[in-house]
């Protein structure tokens, strides 16, 4: 997988382990975690911990603005293959999950950041479909994923997350290739 991507504003690159301050600020937000599934970071050496084992994974980018690319403001990644407990039944698709720092909401950050790695997904690696959720209540999470052309695919309700000790529901939403080709061309 490719290691950085460009957008007009954005690039989406590589976690360093030189980021775990800058995380650390923007994950110890509850806000952040909550919208996203897990509790808020502790301190910076939980964040560098996150960064070795989690977001060093291939499909994972720090999302930074294009004009200073090293200082991340949101995390975005690309879980590729099937996930049955999810309702995602094929190897050829793919999750994207995502989020921005508080600091940097109303933008129009994330839209882009999806949008590209939606067309980086289709165009790049050729893949049939491309997944996102967001649980009850998160709007902003629906509005970016329906500007990007994702539907309604179904909903996954009364799961417990062990991490925050608490139950939720969650919207599945998607969009295939062929759709995405669709209104690509129109476009």
């Amino acid at each position: 997988m490719v290691g950085i991507i460009k957008t007009e504003r954005l690039l989406l690159r590589k976690w360093k382990e030189q980021d775990a301050e800058i995380l650390y600020r923007m994950a110890s937000d509850p806000l952040i975690g909550k919208g996203a599934g897990w509790l808020p970071h502790k301190d910076a050496n939980y964040s560098k911990a996150i960064i070795r084992t989690i977001l060093v994974d291939d499909g994972e980018f720090a999302i930074t603005l294009r004009d200073n690319p090293d200082i991340p403001i949101g995390s975005i990644g690309l879980r590729i293959g099937a996930d049955q407990k999810r309702g995602i039944f094929r190897e050829d698709e793919a999750e994207i999950g995502y989020w921005i720092g508080h600091d940097y909401w109303g933008n129009g950050y994330a839209v882009e950041a999806l949008s590209e790695l939606v067309k980086y997904s289709f165009v790049d690696i050729g893949l049939s479909a491309v997944w996102c959720s967001f649980f009850d209540g998160n709007d902003k999470s629906r509005k970016v994923t329906e500007k990007c052309g994702m539907m309604y695919h179904h909903r996954n309700e009364n799961l417990f997350n062990s991490m925050l000790k608490e139950y939720y529901n969650e919207t599945l939403v998607r969009i295939s290739a062929e759709e995405y080709f669709m209104n690509f061309k129109k476009s």
